[in-house]
């Protein structure tokens, strides 16, 4: 009767190789759970989310534009008393850390949040309003600014 220990020793060596290489690999880029490449702001600050889409805004701290919560901006084929407001909500995790998750909401009339040593500004929203179209979610783009946090009472 012939052992079957080499072929067994075999399989159990290139499995731990396999392993081995793939537990070592990093990802190159950080990516999104859909597989797409995370949004970084430029060196002014600015970047532009979808609704879903992600932003690494600083360091293993990710930003994710969760929903579009109103939108009550005057179409611009209207002639309007109030010019309207749009709420969006977010969600800022760091995935790498246990920290817990915060979630925040900019508008119109509130443009401004902070949390963990950064400012979240609200810049604009895209696509504008029509009173002929209704805005789908997919197609809303959202413009902000991320910046250092301005610490009270500091001139």
């Amino acid at each position: 009767m012939r052992s079957s220990r080499p072929i067994f020793s075999f399989f159990l060596f290139t499995g731990l190789l396999l392993f081995g290489c793939g537990a070592t690999a990093a990802p190159s880029d950080p990516t999104t759970p859909a597989g797409e490449k995370l949004v970084k702001p430029d060196e002014t600050g600015r970047f532009t989310l979808a609704v879903e889409g992600q932003a690494e805004v600083a360091p293993g701290l990710v930003l994710t534009l969760e929903r579009i919560v109103a939108d009550s901006r005057c179409p611009v084929d209207v002639n309007c008393v109030w010019a309207g407001e749009i709420r969006v909500a977010f969600a800022l995790e760091s995935p790498r850390t246990e920290s817990p998750r915060l979630e925040f909401e900019l508008s119109r009339t509130a443009p401004k949040a902070a949390a963990r040593g950064l400012e979240f500004e609200l810049l604009g929203a895209l696509p504008v309003p029509r009173a002929t179209a209704k805005i789908a979610a997919a197609d809303y783009r959202i413009e902000l600014r991320v910046g250092a946090a301005q610490v009270a009472g500091a001139q």
